[in-house]
């Protein structure tokens, strides 16, 4: 039997890899032995959902950075060189005004752009924190191929030095379509590396390091059911749910979290502006942190969806109910309102009209304020494509909404060039790529 080591450390991979086609695939195997790897807060849950008789959750510790792991992650963040990063420096700056601070991330960032001062820096890291808390882990299982599914995460890095230590394979994964540009320089190269779209290859060759032939394209394997219309609840019965009229069009709004936009109430703002405009409006809740909107009482025509929430992103529990829901809202709506969230992936998955929310409701300094998000790579690209339209003030907001909803076919050229960009292909088939990717690199890797 052959032993897999799959990462589930944030909430979010039950949803991305475990409720998709490719773990099923991995579990029908009665070949292979998975072992998932969690935080122990969430070993009982994923048990439950994905338990099986040759499936075990392992639970691991992951207590806050501090000492030298901290130093390591602070220095390994600095020297990523993206646009990103930059736009994080200069929004830190205007809300502390520590110069310092700014100046010595910006002298790391300059270095960063030079692949031999990249490649010492791994070597150093390695050395000083090679994951050996985790070896007992290895010893005990064994494991024959080690799966990183979201390698910008600190303690996939952890483990899979360890991985590397232990001498097993280790496939790679990129888990979200911003994560190159805006996490930190990828510390540690695995031998195999999967991506959703071409786009998000082609920033992993320039920002981190990975050789173009170990990076393979496998689209993302939790849209395969999105646009299966078997899996869709009928559009009437899906706002009934909600009291709302089904004969009228539905605004789906997703409103900013109160992690990352704090003390400006814009999503009151954005739902008074859109309520006149005679749409029913379903206002989807963040699923970390708080939005303004919550403990408010709706007005007619507006209902809030209240999904689980988290207080943490490691917490997040997103089942395969919980997706498909979220599949329902999006499939049932003519028009989707969102700020610089992934939401917009989703939204266009679904070929639906994206207006983003591009105005604070008062001034405010750039540190604090909405835009600059705006200006992150990764935002930036999905603007300059046309796919969607970033609202700079309330009235424009109004008048973009009454033109989608006239004619919802608008900018729909942008929107294919989104999904190519970032997803690939929606062909059903992510997560057969993906169970392929990892029995072919058991079978060629064969453990001595």
């Amino acid at each position: 039997m052959r032993t897999i080591f799959i990462t589930c450390i944030r909430g979010i991979i039950a949803r991305n890899i475990l409720a998709t086609g490719a773990f099923r695939i991995l579990r029908d195997r009665q070949d292979f032995r998975i072992i998932l790897l969690a935080p122990t807060t969430r070993v009982a849950i994923l048990q439950k959902e994905f338990g099986a008789p040759n499936v075990e959750v392992a639970g691991l510790k992951t207590p806050p950075l501090k000492g030298m792991d901290l130093i390591l992650w602070t220095i390994s963040t600095n020297l990523l060189w993206s646009g990103t990063r930059e736009v994080q420096r200069r929004a830190k700056l205007a809300r502390d005004g520590n110069y310092f601070d700014y100046l010595v991330s910006k002298i790391f960032a300059f270095f960063g752009r030079f692949y031999p001062i990249r490649y010492a820096f791994r070597l150093v890291y390695a050395k000083l924190d090679p994951g050996d808390e985790f070896d007992e882990l290895f010893r005990c299982y064994r494991p024959d191929l080690f799966f990183s599914t979201d390698i910008y995460d600190i303690w996939d890095m952890k483990l899979v030095r360890a991985a590397k230590r232990h001498h097993t394979p280790v496939v790679g994964m990129v888990r979200s379509w911003d994560n190159v540009t805006s996490k930190t320089l990828l510390n540690i190269i695995p031998d195999y590396m999967l991506v959703n779209a071409g786009r998000i290859r082609e920033e992993l060759i320039a920002y981190g390091d990975i050789p173009a032939e170990k990076i393979t394209i496998i689209g993302v394997p939790h849209y395969d059911h999105y646009r299966d219309p078997n899996e869709r609840t009928p559009r009437s019965d899906f706002i009934k749910q909600f009291g709302l009229d089904p004969t009228k069009p539905l605004i789906l709004f997703v409103p900013p979290s109160d992690r990352y936009l704090k003390g400006d109430p814009v999503a009151p703002l954005v739902m008074e502006t859109v309520v006149p405009l005679g749409a029913s409006m379903l206002i989807r809740m963040p699923l970390v942190g708080k939005s303004e909107l919550e403990g408010m009482k709706p007005p007619p025509n507006v209902a809030f969806d209240m999904p689980s929430n988290s207080s943490e992103f490691t917490e997040v529990h997103f089942d395969r109910a919980a997706d498909r829901h979220l599949a329902d809202s999006l499939s049932a709506s003519d028009l989707v309102i969102a700020w610089a969230s992934s939401m917009i992936i989703d939204a266009v998955v679904f070929d639906k009209p994206v207006v983003l929310v591009g105005f604070d409701k008062n001034p405010r300094h750039y540190g604090n304020s909405i835009q600059q998000y705006y200006d992150y790579d990764h935002q930036k690209r999905i603007i300059e494509t046309g796919g969607c339209w970033l609202a700079e003030s309330p009235e424009e907001l109004a008048t973009i909404v009454r033109e989608y909803l006239q004619d919802p076919s608008r900018d729909r050229a942008g929107r294919v060039a989104i999904v190519r960009e970032y997803c690939d292909v929606l062909d059903g088939k992510s997560g057969v790529r993906l169970a392929d990717v990892l029995v072919g690199v058991l079978a060629r890797d064969v453990r001595t």
